[in-house]
């Protein structure tokens, strides 16, 4: 993106050998954190259905469930669904969330570590602007989910679009157009505690860039690590979708004649939850140059990345194993 800063010496004069990232160990004298590599990414296969895309994953804490959005057999975005029984497992035949899915558009599905909170973007009436967040509760995992309702304080007249919240479930990094709306920009939304309303969204300033829109973001659980995805800002399409440096995963651009400029994968840091991100990395090792890499979740073990790519002709969800730090 050509925008990455270094540390400056008086945050390692201040840290010393503290962790700046979730439980990374830092050197004296480093000028950047570690940067990520990962192995060869794989096709979660039992997820697939091309040529009806597959993108969003979010898992709960377990990965016993995965939750993601897909336009298969209504042609619309809509929420699906797969359970295991075992994490190493592969998942069970995917289904749609009838709860929260309409006849409209239902996109960036989002749950919670413990599997009771399910946010997602929606054009259904009723919201604020053109895609707002909602979100559906279950008292329990073999409960029936809720009907959703509308997160007033996460909207904006324009589009907004949730991801998992981080920082131990008490800060949302949200998509926004509020700023732009040719363009999509990264937000925080924090609360006092679970359950709790979200505060007005903040701006991630740091990283907003003139040419490039930033997305999708995941935020480690000491929320001082972000993954986003970011691509080229692109004018609105003409049937109302956008680019990849618009709406995230609409698909619409594809369609509609405009031109496609591909997204990749980032990571941000920040030495504490009161800090900027300072530094940001490509995930050179997961980006391709002709292709989408979007929509990163990290494992809470910091093992495995899942995140969607083109790369094999239609948006599909891959996952790839951490080899370090």
């Amino acid at each position: 993106m050509g925008r990455a800063t270094s540390w400056s010496a008086a945050c390692w004069l201040l840290l010393g050998a503290v962790g700046c990232s979730s439980g990374r160990t830092v050197v004296l004298g480093d000028q950047t954190p570690e940067p990520y590599h990962f192995g060869t990414p794989q096709i979660v296969a039992e997820l697939n259905a091309p040529p009806d895309r597959t993108d969003n994953p979010t898992l709960t804490g377990d990965l016993l469930e995965i939750y993601f959005t897909s336009d298969r057999v209504s042609g619309n975005g809509d929420v699906w669904f797969a359970t295991r029984t075992r994490a190493t497992d592969p998942f069970g035949a995917p289904a749609p969330v009838t709860a929260v899915n309409t006849d409209g558009f239902e996109t960036s599905s989002a749950i919670s570590t413990d599997g009771l909170t399910l946010w997602f973007g929606s054009d259904r009436p009723g919201g604020a602007g053109d895609i707002d967040v909602w979100v559906s509760t279950r008292a329990s995992r073999t409960e029936p989910w809720s009907t959703p309702v509308n997160v007033v304080d996460l909207n904006s007249p324009v589009d907004d679009i949730p991801r998992p919240p981080g920082q131990h479930g008490l800060v949302m990094p949200l998509s926004s157009q509020r700023t732009d709306p040719q363009s999509y920009e990264t937000y925080l939304a924090a609360r006092p505690s679970s359950g709790a309303p979200f505060s007005t969204p903040v701006l991630i300033s740091q990283l907003v860039f003139t040419t490039r829109s930033t997305v999708d973001g995941f935020l480690s659980e000491d929320g001082l690590t972000l993954f986003y995805s970011s691509g080229a800002r692109e004018p609105v399409a003409a049937d109302g979708g956008a680019t990849d440096g618009g709406k995230p995963d609409s698909g619409a651009a594809a369609d509609s004649g405009v031109p496609v400029t591909t997204s990749d994968l980032y990571v941000a840091w920040r030495r504490s939850v009161d800090d900027e991100f300072t530094v940001t990395q490509p995930l050179s090792d997961l980006n391709t140059t002709m292709y989408d890499e979007r929509d990163p979740w990290l494992t809470p073990d910091g093992k495995t990345l899942y995140f969607t790519s083109n790369r094999s002709g239609t948006l599909t969800i891959y996952t790839a194993p951490v080899l370090s730090p």
